[in-house]
């Protein structure tokens, strides 16, 4: 994010779509010189800067890194494809001013009651974002756009046909009359501020810009008669639908307002009529409820004639009373209609609970990811093995004595159990491990691991549905979108989380809907969001999707890594929290996997382990430590940092660290570690620190050690050149 503007940079919003593009120019090149003159059609300069290399935007000094286009764009993959690197002979011209005579131009005006501070930098480079990121801007008109030239004086935007766009500052001036060329003068009135503009050129294009302009909001003047009465038969139109909606808007508020106001008075009002005709009841039947008072008590005849007749008068007297629940103004119960919204809920639940489409998505999930939930570990040298050493169709797995081989048929795995003889899908598979459980509750684990990034071999596939690049545009602006954690509270604090620690890890954290938290997870690289965790509850449940849709999974980091010494890994995002706010350490990363471990996921954890010591701070149960085995299948230098499963001084069972950390806010004094906390399989106690517990499969180790382009010719001014002012 650009500091002086607040927008993002151009390295930091990389389109996929400019990606692939820049990735066919570069392959259509066939040498330096004729890449410079490819790139320079996109808006683009490949140059190279000590030891590596830029990508810069023709007209502005923005740039990204090589890298950030992809690996293959190194500076040393570039000279092995191309040779040494060479300079471009010219800088690349696209100077098309000189078409601007006797076109079209608009000039246009700020209103001081609507004046904007824009700055005229501050706007190109806007405009530049818009057209790279695709945002604020009709897509067609983007895709319509070749570059824009901010060297040049006055800057240029150039279109796919030719046609060009000049700012001469107080002046927008084409060369082409067309809708996109227009739309784009209109969208850069706009953003400079402009509340009216004056169309000249041709008499079409005065009359076509003129109208949208009016259409867009803006007041036109300077026109032929009849364009400034259609125009301000336009404006005169939007504005008194404004008005009404206006209008309407404030009415409805209004009678919202004065509706709340009437039901309140009126509930009073009620109130006080059944608390009068209480008070009038009991001095009706004070005379009777004496009677009965001095009869007293007693089962002779003569004592239980006289309750009965003074029990019949009483209830004489009080029905010939008016009914205490009848009132002047009844109100309806404000959930007098929730009963039919419940019961259409319920059908819909039915529904979606015995969607038979949702069996198929489960029975597709990869068995690695219900094996390891259900504490198989997966033996690529099993005695009674095979062929496939990938294990893309064949897998065997282990736990105790037992062994599971499975079988991959099409898009699903069946299993077969060698003791118990049991067979069947993963959902087969999930309900053997979890006993007494129903297909409703497997719907529910498999809903929750669907929406994560499993860690599964990517299966075999003839298609190439996945081949082109991740568009995760939509969860992106999804986090942009999201206020951060000091606007509201979160579902992190209902767990246990204090507001200090949320507001210490501000950028990776937002407040997410429904009260929720999410965890940025951004591309390694460049730092860019991709995607993020989420956790949330809502009446009463927990969310089950735990990323978000369309997001790309790498991993979420709390902590500094240029001070850094030490990384903890764990498998969601409040553990993370929780870790980093019982140590308060400033030398720790605390790095959340989003739930499993996929190629990005491993790729991320590896390049910052490099020169830190490792830990893993998954769950002290079965599943836990299948995911440390799985950690150092890539990283064997980690080592098991489980949590403690009680403190001392608290009676709480604790199975991940943030049931340590609530654990300990339940203690009123600082708890004192165990006696012997260094003995293999003896419970730790955590008191504001973390124990490591030793890991077996370490003593079998050796001890792992820490591990700019040039300005374009700059033509004279033409003073004649069309105009949109």
């Amino acid at each position: 994010m650009e500091k002086g503007t607040g927008f993002e940079t151009f390295e930091a919003g990389i389109p996929d779509a400019l990606k692939a593009r820049f990735s066919e120019t570069v392959g259509s090149a066939f040498d330096w010189q004729s890449l410079h003159t490819a790139l320079g059609e996109m808006g683009l300069t490949y140059y190279k800067v000590g030891s590596g290399a830029r990508i810069g935007i023709i007209g502005s000094d923005e740039f990204a890194k090589a890298s950030a286009f992809g690996s293959k764009f190194s500076i040393s993959k570039m000279e092995k494809a191309f040779g040494p690197y060479e300079e471009p002979e010219a800088a690349y011209v696209n100077d098309l001013k000189e078409e601007h005579k006797d076109i079209a131009e608009i000039s246009g005006v700020i209103s001081d009651e609507d004046k904007k501070a824009v700055s005229a930098s501050s706007f190109k480079m806007t405009l530049l974002r818009r057209i790279y990121c695709d945002i604020h801007l009709d897509p067609l008109i983007s895709k319509a756009i070749r570059f824009v030239d901010l060297n040049d004086a006055p800057p240029q935007i150039t279109f796919s046909d030719n046609s060009t766009v000049v700012d001469h500052g107080d002046r927008l001036s084409t060369s082409r009359s067309t809708k996109e060329t227009r739309t784009a003068m209109i969208a850069m009135a706009k953003a400079k501020g402009w509340s009216s503009v004056c169309p000249s050129g041709s008499p079409e294009f005065v009359r076509q810009a003129s109208l949208e302009a009016a259409q867009a909001g803006l007041s036109v003047h300077g026109v032929p008669e009849d364009v400034q009465a259609q125009c301000d038969a336009i404006i005169e139109r939007a504005e008194k639908m404004q008005r009404r909606i206006d209008a309407e808007a404030m009415a409805a508020q209004k009678e919202s307002q004065e509706g709340i106001s009437e039901r309140d008075a009126a509930i009073d009002q009620n109130d006080n009529e059944r608390d009068q005709k209480a008070a009038h009841e009991a001095e009706m039947t004070a005379e009777a409820r004496a009677v009965a008072e001095a009869i007293g008590s007693g089962r002779d005849p003569v004592r239980t004639a006289l309750r009965t007749v003074t029990r019949e008068e009483e209830k004489r007297i009080k029905a010939d009373l008016p009914d205490r629940r009848n009132v002047s103004k009844p109100q309806t119960a404000p959930d007098a209609n929730r009963g039919e919204k419940a019961k259409t809920r319920r059908i819909q639940r039915a529904f979606y609970e015995n969607d038979a489409r949702e069996l198929d998505d489960m029975r597709a999930v990869h068995i690695d990811e219900i094996a390891a939930r259900g504490g198989w570990s997966y033996d690529q040298k099993h005695k009674d093995g095979h062929n496939d050493k990938q294990g893309r169709d064949r897998r065997t797995y282990v736990r105790g004595s037992e062994t599971l081989k499975a079988t991959r048929k099409g898009a699903v795995w069946v299993w077969t159990n060698n003791k118990t003889g049991e067979s069947g899908s993963v959902v087969d598979l999930w309900l053997s491990d979890n006993a007494g459980k129903t297909l409703g509750d497997a719907r529910q684990a498999f809903r929750e691991i669907i929406g994560t990034d499993a860690p599964m071999p990517a299966p075999v596939s003839s298609g190439n549905k996945e081949d082109g690049p991740h568009d995760h545009t939509a969860a992106r602006q999804r986090w942009e979108e999201a206020p951060y954690v000091d606007a509201q509270r979160t579902y992190a604090e209902d767990r246990g989380i204090s507001k200090s620690t949320l507001r210490r890890f501000n950028d990776q954290v937002r407040a997410g809907v429904f009260g929720g938290i999410y965890f940025a997870h951004r591309n390694t690289e460049t730092g860019d969001i991709q995607g993020f965790e989420q956790r949330w509850q809502k009446d009463g449940k927990a969310n089950t999707a735990r990323f978000a849709r369309g997001g790309l999974k790498t991993v979420c980091v709390l902590g500094n890594p240029e001070t850094a010494r030490r990384l903890v890994v764990f498998e969601g995002g409040l553990d993370a929290l929780a870790l980093a706010e019982i140590e308060g350490r400033d030398d720790t990363l605390y790095v959340s996997t989003g739930g499993g471990f996929g190629p990005k996921t491993e790729a991320a954890i590896l390049k910052l382990a490099k020169g830190r010591e490792a830990l893993s701070g998954f769950d002290n149960d079965a599943p836990g430590d299948v995911l440390h085995q799985k950690l150092k299948g890539f990283l064997p230098a980690a080592k098991r940092l489980a949590p403690p499963s009680r403190i001392e001084g608290s009676s709480k069972a604790c199975k991940d660290w943030l049931d340590v950390l609530n654990a300990q806010k339940s203690v009123p004094a600082p708890a004192m570690p165990s006696p012997d906390p260094g003995a293999v399989g003896q419970e730790a106690v955590a008191a504001g620190r973390s124990v490591e517990k030793p890991d077996p499969s370490d003593a079998k180790m050796p001890p792992g050690t820490p591990s700019k382009s040039e300005p374009t010719e700059q033509p004279e001014d033409d003073s004649d050149a069309p105009e949109f002012t």
